[in-house]
């Protein structure tokens, strides 16, 4: 009798150490030889089921029950840290569970940028120097390459190689940049987002009007940098696009501060007679490229104007705009707030 009981247990112990051999193999084991690396990131939250779980779906892992098994073992499951990592299915669990837990192979963190709407390139180029994201010539280099862009981005079609840069393009918004970011990965970002604010309806609409996409964004940058209200954006937008049709130059300062490369409250008789195709004092229609970035709003202008029978405008310091509907009520205006 007791030989067999001895049978008995010995078998069982034979059993359960061939369980606990097999599930240790496991353990240790590997989803494959792959060594092509994927992100992972752990949020906050996140228990070890819902992790092993999204292991074995990317297949870092080849089942997520021996994860669990194996950090429960080593009792670290409340030791994951959040972040994004960068794993390969060539790693054993093991591997991977000392660096959730440890922080180990942590991924850059991406690195967050806001464009300010009415930026210009050369704004947006020392911000991204400052950033260490890209160099000055990094930046002028990829924002002159239109005709890379031009076969990805319909809205581009317009510019001339060689002349145009993607000035205007660059849509203001926040951002995350990864640190190894290449110039075009940048560019990409900013260029997707102009493509997906400007909707089709917008698109057709700008057509109808009988404008280019080019122009409309000339005309936005110029309202972006003329006023920040998106009522008074609308007004002005109505109060150039007149002017253009009217053969009147825009007189705007806007142009000849991007002339200077500063933003002078007050201009100069002087200022308003320098040489330049930007100086929309001196010559008449939109000047040959944007002087800005500018943001939505000031896009919404450009395309819907208002009407109105407004044909000059002066800007206050506390930003309040004053219309004008003749030169000589311009004058006045000038004359009565000093601008």
């Amino acid at each position: 009798m007791f030989k067999k009981i001895a049978q008995t247990l010995l078998v069982i112990l034979i059993l359960v150490s061939a369980v606990f051999y097999y599930f240790d193999r496991k353990m240790h084991g590997r989803k494959s030889h792959s060594p092509v690396e994927q992100e992972f990131v752990v949020t906050s939250g996140q228990g070890v089921n819902q992790i092993s779980g999204r292991l074995q779906e990317q297949g870092l892992i080849s089942n997520s029950l021996y994860f669990d098994l194996y950090i429960w073992r080593i009792g670290r499951e409340e030791k994951i840290v959040t972040g994004a990592y960068t794993l390969r299915p060539n790693m054993t669990i093991p591997e991977i569970v000392d660096i959730l837990t440890t922080g180990k192979n942590l991924a850059p963190k991406d690195i967050k940028i806001t464009i300010i709407e009415g930026w210009s390139n050369k704004k947006i180029a020392q911000y991204l120097t400052e950033k260490n994201i890209l160099s000055a010539e990094e930046f002028k280099k990829e924002t002159g390459a239109v005709e890379k862009y031009q076969e990805q981005y319909s809205f581009l079609q317009d510019l001339e190689p060689k002349k145009d840069t993607l000035e205007g393009f660059l849509f203001p918004d926040t951002y995350l940049i990864y640190p190894d970011s290449t110039p075009a990965m940048v560019i990409s970002k900013f260029l997707n987002n102009f493509d997906k604010k400007l909707t089709d309806t917008m698109r057709q609409d700008i057509q109808a009007s009988g404008h280019s996409i080019k122009e409309v964004v000339i005309m936005a940058s110029i309202i972006e940098r003329e006023v920040r209200d998106p009522k008074d954006q609308k007004i002005v937008s109505g109060l150039f696009w007149n002017r253009l049709q009217d053969r009147h130059p825009l007189q705007s300062c806007a142009t000849i501060n991007y002339i200077l490369g500063n933003n002078k409250e007050k201009l100069s008789y002087e200022d308003t007679r320098i040489q330049s195709p930007y100086n929309t004092y001196l010559n008449k229609g939109l000047p040959p490229g944007p002087i800005s970035n500018p943001g939505i709003n000031a896009l919404m202008a450009a395309i819907y104007p208002q009407e109105s029978d407004y044909y000059y405008f002066l800007n206050k310091p506390d930003g309040e705009i004053i219309y004008s509907r003749t030169i000589d009520e311009h004058k006045v205006n000038k004359d009565k707030y000093g601008l």
